[in-house]
């Protein structure tokens, strides 16, 4: 609980400082464009309200940032497959997996109440190298509303250790930027995903979490 409540305050702290803009440009993924399609994408619900984004790794096992969970699995629900906010397939999370051997971790696993069938994401066994070019995907900002999801392209800056997260993969905006909820959500190269967003510009490491992952969810 501890680690929990560290994790997303320093998350909001960063998020907050670095998107003070007016209500009126907020939305999902600063600058970027639209998506139509993706079918792998979640939206991550904290009491019925969206909190965060996340990705489908199996049927019954979804992707996020572990700040995005509210206490207890049974006040979480995702929707799953809809590039629209507020839509797509609801399931209830029944349980939350979150590794903490060594106390930095930002990184969850959600296991949902039943299978939902629905493409997943290919995770990455690798860091990308500084000046790779990523793809980011987020449902973004509260204000005025939670919008549709976006994509945007970042370029990674360094890949090196955070006192908080542990391994992290910092990016530079290119055509977008990520925004407050878009935290839990995907940092992609060649097809892979890399990271989950944990604050501004700054992702936990797929490779750092890849053989936890697997023994979890089989995946």
């Amino acid at each position: 609980m501890r680690h929990r409540q560290r994790l997303a305050t320093a998350s909001v702290i960063g998020l907050a400082a670095a998107f003070a803009v007016p209500a009126s440009s907020a939305h999902a993924i600063s600058g970027g464009r639209a998506v139509h399609a993706a079918p792998w994408a979640v939206q991550v619900y904290s009491d019925g309200r969206f909190a965060c984004t996340g990705t489908m790794l199996s049927d019954r096992w979804v992707l996020t940032a572990y700040h995005c969970y509210n206490d207890e699995p049974a006040r979480m629900t995702v929707r799953i497959a809809s590039v629209r906010i507020g839509h797509g397939v609801k399931a209830d999370v029944t349980r939350i997996r979150h590794m903490e051997s060594d106390g930095l971790d930002d990184v969850a696993l959600f296991r949902l109440a039943k299978p939902v069938r629905a493409p997943h994401v290919k995770l990455a066994n690798t860091d990308p190298r500084t000046g790779a070019v990523v793809d980011i995907y987020g449902y973004g900002s509260f204000k005025p509303q939670p919008k549709n999801l976006r994509t945007a392209t970042e370029r990674v800056n360094s890949v090196k250790h955070d006192d908080i997260i542990g391994r992290a993969i910092r990016t530079k905006k290119l055509t977008g930027d990520d925004e407050p909820g878009d935290s839990g959500g995907p940092a992609f190269y060649k097809g892979k995903q890399v990271g989950v967003l944990f604050g501004p510009d700054e992702y936990s490491s797929i490779a750092a979490h890849r053989a936890w992952i697997r023994r979890v969810t089989g995946v």
